[in-house]
C-alpha cells in the first residue's frame, strides 16, 4: 500500500511539455482534432488533481495562449462561438483540476475586452447544453473584467439600456440555471454590486429583488443561485455600503418562510448559514480581538532541539494598530443574538457542510466581539455538549447513549476553529479537554452498527488545532490524558481516517509541544502508512508502543473495557489477539487486574459483551501459559490464584442458555469453543482432583457436541478444534467414540455429520489400543464419502468433511501405526475410496459441489500416495496399475472445466510426477511435460500440452473424458483452446492403427469415445459435451477421413441410442449435428440412415428441432456438387425452404413424406407391435 501511495504520488508536472504542445494545436486544429486533443487533456490533467499546485509554475504558458487566440476570435465579426468552445472547455478543465480564483489571474483584464465577451455570452444559445463550459468561463472572465479600475458607466458604448443593467439581469437570467453557469453568474454579480461606482445604485435593488424572488415563486435552483450571489456579495462589498442594507433588506430575509420549504436541501442551508455569518460579520468592525490568546514565537526547530520553548504573550503589531479602540465602546446590534442563534442550530444539523459553514461562521464572528460576549457564545457553545447526557447513580462515566452525533461534531468543529484563532482561552481547557477526550471515543451503537466516526476525525482535528495555539506550559497539565487517547486512536480505532487523523494530531503535538512523553519514538511507529491497514496497526503498532510504560496499561484498558465490547466482530477478535501479545510485557497485571475483570463479563447477557469477553479470557489464559512456561516464578503466582482459576474454569457453565440458541449465537458458540480448547491445553483443571472438575469437563463437552451439530461451518471448525484439545488433554472413551461414529451415518442430521466427520480426524490413533478405533473410523469416513441417491443423505459437505477428516487421520499416524495399525485392507479401502471421491460430480443450486469433495480428495493423494511407496510392507499397494489409474484420474482433473480445480489437480500431478518413488508409466515422459512451470490454470498453455498425452493408452479415457468436458462447456476461452487443441491433434494421426507406430489412431480415438459413450450412459454432463466434440470433428473433417463404416455405424448406434426419447433441446441439437457429419460420408449405409434419421426428425414434436433440421438439410442439398445435383434434390430443396416447419405435425407430415421420394431413400417401416 505504502509504494502504491508512492508512485502515484508526483515531484513535479511531468507532463508540462507534452501539455504546452497539446495546447498550440488546440489553438490551430481543426474541430475534429480538438476532440481528441481535449479528451488527452482531461486524462492528464486528472491524474493532478490531487497534486494541482504541481502545474502552478506553467499555468501562465497554458492560459495566455488560450487567452489570446480567445480574444481574437470573440473581437471578430460576425462572432462564430462554434470554433471557440474547445478554447472555454480547456480553460474548464484548468478550472476544475486548479480552481478557478487561481485561472482567472491568468486571464486578460483589459477594458475593451468587456463588451466584447459580454455580446458573445450574450449571443450563446442559452437552450444548448452542450457549451455550458463556456458560458461559465465567460461569467469568470467578465468577473475579472468588471474589476477594471475605471467607471464602468464610461466603458458603455451606448444603447437604450445600459451595459450594468444588461449584464445585470443576464445574471439574474441564469441564476436559475441548473448548471455550473449559476456559479459563475452569482460570482459576477457580486464583482459587479461590490464596485463603489455601481453598490450605490444597484446594490439594494438587487437585494429587494432577491427577496421579492424568493418569497414568491422562485425555484430551488434559483434559490441558490441568488443565496449564493448575496454571501459573496456580502463578502466583497465594502462594509460601509452593507451596512445601510442590514436591518431593512438582509436581516429579515434570514428569516424568511422559504427555508422551511427547502428544509431538506442541504445546499440550501449550507447557503444559509454562510449568508448569516457574513451578515454578522458585517455588524461587526473588522478588527481583531485584543483579548484573544496569542502564542507567540512558534519554532518547530525549538521545540525539537531544546524541548520547552519559551512563550511570550505578545500582541502583534496588526493588532495594535486595529485596536485603539475600547472593546466596550462598540454597540453590538441586538440582531447579533438571532444570528449566532442561527449557527448554533447549524452547528446541530444533519449535514456535514451545514454544520462546517456554521463552525467557521462562529469562529470569525467570536474572533469579533469583545470579552465578555465572546465569552457568553464560547458557554453556549460548551454547553451543547451536554446536550441529552445522563449520569447514572453509583457511576461517575456520562451515559451519551441519548446524544445527537450532529451535535457532538458541530461543537468539535466550533471548538477547533476558536482554538485556532486563540479564542478559547487558557482558563477554558480545563472545561473543554473532558468533552474532547469523550468525543475522540465517541461510538453510538445503532442496531447492527454505531455511528460517530466524524465525531472522532474532528475532536482529532481539536487536538491538532490544540498544539497549535497553545504554548507548552499551557498544556502541560493536559499532556498525560491526551497523548494517551490520541495514541489509543491511533491504533485502536476502528476507520482508516481516524487513526491517520488521530496520528496527525499527535505528531502535531509532539513537534510543537515538545512535551509528549516517547514523542519522537511513537511518531516513528505510528506514520501515516503503518496505520492504513488496521490488523498492522493492532497486531504491530500497538504492541510496540505498548512497549513504553507510559501508555501500556492505557492501551490495555482500553481493549478490556472498550475494544472488546465493539459492535464490530472483527475489532473484538483483534482486541483478543493484541491482548495475547500484550500479556508478556506485565503478566502479573493480566492476573491480577485484567482477568478478573473479564471474568463476569463472559457471563453477560448482552452477546457482544460476552463474545469479546470470551476471546480475550481464551487468548489471555494461553498466552500466560507460554509465560508461565518460561518463567517458574509465573507459574507459582498463578497458582496461588485458585479462585480465580475456578471462576475460569467454571464460565462456559454459567453462559446463558439464550445466548447458545438464540440468533447471533453462533458467535458465543466460537468463542466459548475457543476458551474450552485454550483451557484444555493448557490444562487449566484436572479431571482426576474432584468431582466439581469431572461436572466441568462433562460441560464443555455438551458444548462442543451442540456445537458440532450447528449449521455454520466456522462454529464446527472452532467445536473440532476445542474436541481434539480435550481428547488430547482429558481422553476419551471407546463408547463415546461409537456414539460420534453413527453421528457420521448417512441415517443421521447432515450438520451432525459434517462436524462429527471433521472432529473424529482430530483423535490421535497413534496407540496400540486404539488400532481398533482406527479402523472402525476409516471405514466409516469412507462410507460418510459414497454418493447417495437421496439428496438429503448425499450432503456435499459431510462427504467434503470425510475426506479432510480421513486426511488428517493419515497425516497424524506416525509410520509404526500406518504398518501395524492399518491393514492392506485398510489402505486399499482408502484408495479406493480417494478413487470413488474423484468421480464425485454432484450438483445442487451452487453448481458442481462435487468439485469440492474432489479438490479434498486430491489434497488427501498429494499426502498419502508418496506416504505407500516408501513404507516397505506397504509398498506392494504403490505398483504401476494403481499408480497409473490415480494419475490419469488426476489429468481428468486437470484439464475440466473449473480453474481452481485445475490449478489444484496440476499442482498434485506435478508433484507425484516428480517423486521418485512413485512407480508410474511414461515417468520418464510425465516429467519431461508435467513441470512447475507449467501453469494449469491457463488454457492457452495448458492444453497443447496435455493433448500430447492421448498417445498412451493407460491415461487416454480419463485424460479424454476431461478434454471433451472442457471442450463442449460454456467458458469461451476454455472450449476454443480445448477443442481446437484436441482437433488439431486429432488432425495430426493418420486413420487407422496400421498406418502408426505410435500405436494411436483416429479410430483409436473413436474407440476410446465408445467406452466414454458405455461409461457415462444417459449421463448428460458427459455425454452432451461428447457429442458436441464428436459433431464437431466431423464438421472439421476429422473423422470423415476413416473409411472403416463399421466405426461410423457403431458410432451412429450410440448416438441414436442416447437421443432415443430425449427430451432435451440441447441434446438433441447437439445430435443433429452428429447426423449432419454423417450425411456428409458420401455413398455410405450411414449416410442413408442419418438422411432417414434427420427426415424422421421433421416431425418431431419440438417446433426448434424441425426447424434446425430444415436448415441443416437445406445447407446440405445447397452445396451439393453438379453431378450429385438431380431434380428430385431441386424439388427436395424448394420444399425445405417453401415449408413453415413451426406449423402443426399433421400439416408438414405430408410434405415431408414427400421427401423421401425425391431425395432417392427408403421410407422406413413402423414395425406392428406385438
Amino acid at each position: 500500500m505504502e509504494d502504491e501511495c508512492i508512485t502515484q504520488t508526483k515531484s513535479h508536472f511531468e507532463h508540462a511539455d507534452q501539455v504546452k504542445q497539446q495546447v498550440n494545436d488546440l489553438c490551430t486544429s481543426s474541430i475534429q482534432v480538438t476532440d481528441d486533443l481535449l479528451k488527452q487533456l482531461s486524462i492528464i490533467l486528472d491524474i493532478y488533481q490531487e497534486q494541482s499546485h504541481l502545474l502552478d509554475p506553467y499555468l501562465e504558458d497554458l492560459v495566455t495562449p488560450i487567452m489570446t487566440c480567445l480574444r481574437e476570435r470573440i473581437q471578430q465579426r460576425p462572432i462564430m462561438p462554434e470554433n471557440t468552445h474547445h478554447l472555454f472547455r480547456f480553460l474548464y478543465l484548468l478550472t476544475k483540476t486548479r480552481g478557478y480564483k487561481t485561472i482567472v489571474k491568468f486571464m486578460s483584464h483589459e477594458v475593451t475586452d468587456l463588451e466584447s465577451v459580454f455580446h458573445f455570452l450574450s449571443n450563446l444559445d442559452d437552450t444548448n447544453i452542450q457549451i455550458w463550459e463556456t458560458r461559465y468561463i465567460c461569467f469568470v472572465w467578465l468577473s475579472l473584467i468588471c474589476m477594471i479600475p475605471f467607471d464602468l458607466k464610461r466603458v458603455d458604448s451606448g444603447s437604450d439600456i445600459s451595459l450594468i443593467t444588461r449584464l445585470l439581469d443576464l445574471c439574474k437570467y441564469y441564476l436559475k440555471a441548473t448548471g455550473k453557469e449559476r456559479d459563475g453568474a452569482s460570482l459576477l454579480v457580486a464583482r459587479l454590486l461590490s464596485r463603489r461606482d455601481l453598490c450605490d445604485d444597484y446594490l439594494v435593488p438587487f437585494v429587494e429583488w432577491s427577496k421579492m424572488k424568493l418569497a414568491k415563486d422562485a425555484e430551488v435552483f434559483e434559490t441558490a443561485g441568488i443565496l449564493s450571489s448575496l454571501c459573496t456579495l456580502y463578502q466583497f462589498s465594502p462594509r460601509k455600503v452593507l451596512l445601510p442594507t442590514l436591518d431593512d433588506s438582509i436581516f429579515p430575509l434570514l428569516s424568511m418562510p422559504f427555508f422551511d420549504k427547502y428544509d431538506n436541501n442541504s445546499l440550501i442551508r449550507k447557503l444559509r448559514m454562510k449568508l448569516t455569518q457574513r451578515v454578522g460579520l458585517c455588524y461587526l468592525k473588522p478588527k481583531l480581538a485584543s483579548w484573544r490568546y496569542q502564542r507567540g514565537s512558534r519554532s518547530l526547530r525549538n521545540n525539537l532541539d531544546q524541548g520547552i520553548p519559551l512563550s511570550v504573550n505578545i500582541p502583534s503589531q496588526s493588532d495594535t494598530t486595529m485596536n485603539n479602540e475600547n472593546d466596550d465602546d462598540e454597540d453590538i446590534s441586538e440582531h447579533l443574538e438571532t444570528i449566532i442563534d442561527i449557527l448554533l442550530n447549524g452547528l446541530r444539523d444533519k449535514d456535514t457542510i451545514v454544520r462546517w459553514s456554521a463552525a467557521k461562521g462562529m469562529g470569525r464572528i467570536t474572533q469579533r466581539l469583545p470579552q465578555e460576549l465572546a465569552e457568553d457564545v464560547i458557554g453556549s457553545l460548551l454547553e451543547l455538549f451536554e446536550e441529552n447526557t445522563f449520569k447514572p447513580k453509583g457511576c461517575d462515566e456520562l451515559d451519551l447513549t441519548a446524544v445527537s452525533d450532529h451535535t457532538w461534531h458541530g461543537v468539535s468543529l466550533a471548538v477547533a476553529e476558536l482554538a485556532r484563532r486563540g479564542l478559547l482561552l487558557p482558563a477554558r481547557l480545563e472545561e473543554t479537554i473532558p468533552w474532547i477526550i469523550l468525543g475522540l471515543k465517541f461510538d453510538l451503537k445503532r442496531g447492527s452498527h454505531s455511528i460517530g466516526a466524524h465525531v472522532r476525525d474532528a475532536a482529532c482535528y481539536v487536538c491538532w488545532s490544540f498544539a497549535r495555539a497553545y504554548a507548552p506550559e499551557i498544556m502541560a497539565p493536559f499532556v498525560k490524558e491526551v497523548a494517551q487517547n490520541l495514541v489509543v486512536v491511533s491504533v485502536f480505532d476502528r476507520e482508516i481516517n481516524v487513526r491517520r487523523a488521530s496520528s496527525a494530531a499527535f505528531q502535531e503535538n509532539v513537534g510543537r509541544q515538545g512535551i509528549f512523553p516517547m514523542g519522537i519514538d511513537i511518531i516513528q511507529l505510528a506514520d501515516y502508512f503503518s496505520l492504513g491497514n488496521r490488523t498492522n496497526s493492532f497486531l504491530q503498532v500497538a504492541v510496540a508502543i505498548a512497549k513504553f510504560e507510559d501508555y501500556r496499561y492505557h492501551l490495555i484498558d482500553h481493549l478490556v473495557t472498550t475494544t472488546s465490547k465493539h459492535w464490530d466482530k472483527s475489532m473484538r477478535v483483534l482486541a483478543s489477539k493484541t491482548l495475547y501479545q500484550l500479556v508478556p510485557l506485565d503478566p502479573v497485571y493480566f492476573m491480577d487486574q485484567v482477568l478478573p475483570s473479564l471474568v463476569p463479563l463472559s457471563t453477560s447477557k448482552d452477546m457482544i459483551i460476552s463474545h469479546g469477553a470470551l476471546l480475550s479470557l481464551g487468548e489471555i489464559c494461553f498466552s500466560l501459559w507460554e509465560c508461565r512456561q518460561q518463567d517458574e516464578q509465573k507459574n507459582v503466582i498463578w497458582n496461588k490464584n485458585e479462585t480465580l482459576i475456578q471462576d475460569i474454569a467454571g464460565v462456559v457453565a454459567k453462559i446463558p442458555s439464550r445466548s447458545l440458541s438464540t440468533f447471533g449465537s453462533e458467535h458465543i458458540r466460537e468463542a466459548t469453543c475457543q476458551l474450552v480448547e485454550y483451557m484444555c491445553r493448557i490444562r487449566l483443571i484436572d479431571n482426576d482432583k474432584e468431582n466439581t472438575a469431572i461436572q466441568m469437563i462433562d460441560g464443555w463437552k455438551r458444548i462442543i457436541q451442540t456445537s458440532l451439530e450447528r449449521k455454520e461451518e466456522n462454529v464446527q471448525e472452532y467445536a473440532v478444534g476445542a474436541f481434539g484439545a480435550l481428547s488430547r488433554t482429558y481422553g476419551i472413551q471407546r463408547s463415546e467414540v461409537d456414539i460420534y461414529l453413527k453421528k457420521i451415518e448417512t441415517t443421521h442430521m447432515m450438520y451432525g455429520r459434517r462436524g462429527y466427520a471433521l472432529a473424529l480426524g482430530t483423535l490421535d490413533y497413534n496407540m496400540e489400543e486404539r488400532y481398533s478405533w482406527l479402523h472402525d473410523v476409516l471405514h466409516q469416513l469412507g462410507l460418510a464419502t459414497r454418493i447417495q441417491v437421496d439428496h438429503i443423505a448425499n450432503d456435499v459437505e459431510a462427504k467434503r468433511n470425510a475426506v479432510i477428516g480421513l486426511t488428517t487421520i493419515l497425516k497424524g499416524l506416525n509410520d509404526t501405526t500406518l504398518i501395524k495399525g492399518m491393514s492392506l485392507d485398510d489402505h486399499l479401502f482408502v484408495i479406493d475410496t480417494l478413487e470413488s471421491c474423484l468421480k464425485d460430480y454432484s450438483t445442487d443450486q451452487r453448481g458442481d459441489v462435487g468439485s469440492w469433495v474432489r479438490s479434498a480428495s486430491m489434497e488427501c493423494i498429494r499426502y498419502y500416495m508418496p506416504l505407500i511407496a516408501r513404507l516397505d510392507t506397504v509398498k506392494v499397494l504403490s505398483n504401476l496399475d494403481t499408480n497409473g489409474r490415480m494419475i490419469s484420474m488426476l489429468m481428468k482433473q486437470s484439464v475440466e472445466r473449473i480453474d481452481r480445480v485445475r490449478g489444484l489437480a496440476g499442482s498434485v500431478l506435478v508433484e507425484l510426477v516428480s517423486c521418485d518413488a512413485i512407480i508410474i508409466p511414461h515417468h520418464d515422459k510425465l516429467k519431461e511435460l508435467l513441470t512447475s512451470d507449467l501453469s494449469f490454470s491457463t488454457p492457452g498453455e495448458l492444453y497443447p500440452v496435455m493433448v500430447d498425452l492421448l498417445y498412451y493408452p493407460s491415461y487416454r479415457l480419463e485424460l479424454l473424458t476431461g478434454l471433451i468436458a472442457s471442450a463442449g462447456g460454456l467458458t469461451e476461452s476454455l472450449v476454443r483452446h480445448a477443442s481446437s487443441c484436441l482437433i488439431e491433434f486429432i488432425n495430426k494421426l493418420p486413420p487407422n492403427t496400421n498406418d502408426t507406430s505410435d500405436n494411436c489412431s483416429r479410430e483409436d480415438i473413436i474407440r476410446t469415445m465408445y467406452d466414454i459413450f458405455a461409461r457415462y450412459e444417459k449421463q448428460d454432463r458427459v455425454i452432451i459435451p461428447l457429442m458436441d466434440v464428436i459433431g464437431l470433428l466431423y464438421e472439421t473433417g476429422s473423422l470423415s477421413v476413416i473409411e472403416n463404416e463399421t466405426i461410423h455405424l457403431k458410432l451412429m448406434t450410440l448416438v441414436r441410442k442416447e437421443s432415443f426419447k430425449a427430451k432435451n433441446v440441447k441434446k438433441l441439437l447437439s445430435t443433429i449435428k452428429i447426423y449432419v457429419g454423417f450425411i456428409s460420408l458420401s455413398g455410405t449405409q450411414v449416410k442413408i440412415k442419418a438422411l432417414q434419421q434427420m427426415l424422421s426428425y421433421l416431425v418431431h414434436g419440438y417446433p426448434r428441432i424441425r426447424m434446425e433440421v430444415a436448415d441443416q438439410l437445406f445447407t446440405f442439398l445447397s452445396v451439393l456438387n453438379d453431378d450429385e445435383m438431380t431434380d428430385g434434390t431441386m424439388q427436395a430443396e424448394e420444399i425445405i425452404t417453401g415449408t413453415d416447419w413451426s406449423m402443426s405435425i399433421d400439416e408438414i407430415k405430408p410434405l415431408r413424406d414427400q421427401l423421401y421420394d425425391f431425395l432417392g431413400i427408403p421410407k422406413p417401416v413402423v414395425r406392428p407391435s406385438k
